[in-house]
């Protein structure tokens, strides 16, 4: 089974009315992943990057209410938690590519693991050759 490191931003991209071909990308990955077809797994940090910025622009209750469905496989992702290995893969990353520290905890989750990142950060052009970056919107 093909499986993918999501970024943030492919989720976010659920709860943006603007980003409709993202948003119709995502929930077709998402709807894949329901039927065991493809594997989604996202970082713990890139988890907590969707809570505060649900929290932040939206609302507490849908950063919860996200948070929860989660937890509860509402969603198909896996959560991959962060440890030392994982962190200090994150941090070498960070010192040595233009790209946030969040973003540095899924691409080292993606070299770990060796699968693909979805997203449309523009952001993940600086480490095509670090990982193969699957765009959200082809």
């Amino acid at each position: 089974m093909k499986t993918y490191i999501l970024d943030s931003y492919a989720l976010l991209c659920l709860f943006d009315k603007k980003r409709k071909k993202e948003r119709d990308a995502i929930v077709a990955l998402l709807e894949q992943a329901e039927l065991k077809k493809i594997g989604l797994i996202i970082s713990k940090i890139n988890e907590g990057e969707v809570f505060y910025r649900l929290h932040k622009f939206l609302s507490p209750p849908i950063a919860q209410g996200f948070r929860e469905d989660l937890k509860a496989g509402i969603f198909p992702i896996t959560v991959a938690p962060v440890n030392d290995k994982r962190a200090e893969a994150a941090s070498v990353i960070k010192a040595g590519h233009a790209v946030s520290y969040a973003d540095a905890f899924c691409i080292a989750l993606a070299k770990e693991m060796n699968h693909p990142v979805v997203t449309g950060d523009p952001e993940f052009e600086n480490v095509k050759d670090v990982i193969t970056v699957a765009p959200l919107v082809g």
